[in-house]
């Protein structure tokens, strides 16, 4: 019987699914186990589809409108196959593939069973009335009608019997089925695009530029010091009481002009518009010479703003210093104000 072939296989897999999720577990196992889910359903599908087309038309035969055994249930699960696949993404769960192997172990088990109680009863010769019916056996002991299907069946084969079955059938047509099947597969594809865009927007486990950056101690930047953090894009200045300080200020490296990433140049002199003297150490963009002071005032070129300022935290205790790269403020004549004090 094909049920016997297909679902212990089905139900030892989802078994190996569980064990492997209790013993190992696996960043984003959900999707992991999803997929699996996925190309079962595929192959399910794909053989359901085989049988309702049933055998290729000889030439110059046409098709006619047969009842289909019922609507298909694989392009569901599929559907939830796909939608597992992108919450295993967005939720990196070690053991999320026990969420689908339990369901998917009960399932196969229930559908085993069945199978196996069907072929059972199709041994057993039963009535109309639904009542188990005796064999009646000739006087020279053959037997007669009520007889088991296989034993009919072979009879029939034979040319001894006439066999004729009454099988109940769900008036589906073919075109219902490949509706359900559109549909169905509609809904998978616009599920998964939105767990898709779900995961794209939702953030987690975020490193480097667009996560808290740690530094370093107060202790390791001396007063008036530039220090470039590429991780971060940014410019770590421990200002001076000169420079508009004390304290810290986190300066994003960007240009608020078009993008170009702003050095410190300490060589550059520029006359300092406060004081109208001439001196050396400014921030000077590359690309069209916006100019910018040791707290990232803007003082001269193309440039809408200051250079924009990045989160920064000083631990009370430890006195360590961390950058949070995703919170930036516009830059503006007063960036020294915001400046962080150990």
């Amino acid at each position: 019987m094909r049920g016997l072939s297909i679902w212990p296989a089905v139900l030892g897999l989802a078994l190996a699914m569980f064990v492997v999720a209790l013993v190992q577990p696996t960043p984003h196992s959900l999707s992991f186990g999803s997929a699996i889910v996925v190309i079962i359903c595929l192959i399910g599908w794909v053989v359901e589809a085989r049988e309702v087309a049933g055998p290729p038309l000889e030439e110059g035969e046409e098709e006619a409108e047969e009842p289909a055994p019922g609507p298909s249930y694989w392009p569901v699960f599929l559907a939830l196959g796909i939608v597992g696949i992108a919450a295993g993404l967005v939720y990196d769960w070690g053991s999320g593939m026990a969420v689908v192997a339990v369901p998917l172990a009960i399932g196969s088990a229930a559908v085993w069973a069945a199978a196996v109680r069907a072929e059972q009863a199709a041994l057993i010769p039963v009535t109309a009335e639904g009542v188990v019916a005796r064999p009646i056996r000739a006087a020279g002991g053959g037997l007669l009608m009520p007889v088991p299907r296989p034993t009919l069946a072979a009879q029939a084969a034979g040319g001894a019997a006439i066999a004729i079955e009454r099988v109940d059938q769900i008036e589906v047509s073919r075109r219902g089925l490949l509706r359900v099947a559109f549909w169905a597969g509609l809904g998978a594809t616009l599920a998964g695009s939105v767990g898709v865009l779900f995961d794209m927007l939702w953030p987690r486990g975020i490193v480097g530029f667009g996560s808290v950056i740690n530094v370093g101690t107060v202790s390791e930047f001396a007063p008036g010091t530039k220090t470039q953090v590429s991780e971060g894009r940014f410019w770590l200045v421990n200002l001076t009481e000169e420079q508009g300080g004390p304290g810290f200020l986190a300066l994003w490296w960007k240009c608020p002009h078009l993008g170009c990433t702003v050095p410190w140049r300490p060589d550059f002199t520029f006359v300092d518009p406060s004081s109208g003297a001439a001196r050396q150490g400014w921030y000077r963009c590359p690309c069209h010479g916006s100019t910018y002071t040791d707290a990232g005032v803007l003082v001269f070129g193309p440039a809408p703003r200051s250079m924009d300022r990045m989160e920064v935290t000083i631990d009370p205790s430890s006195k360590r210093i961390a950058v949070n790269t995703g919170k930036v403020s516009k830059g503006t004549l007063d960036n020294a104000k915001f400046a962080v004090k150990a």
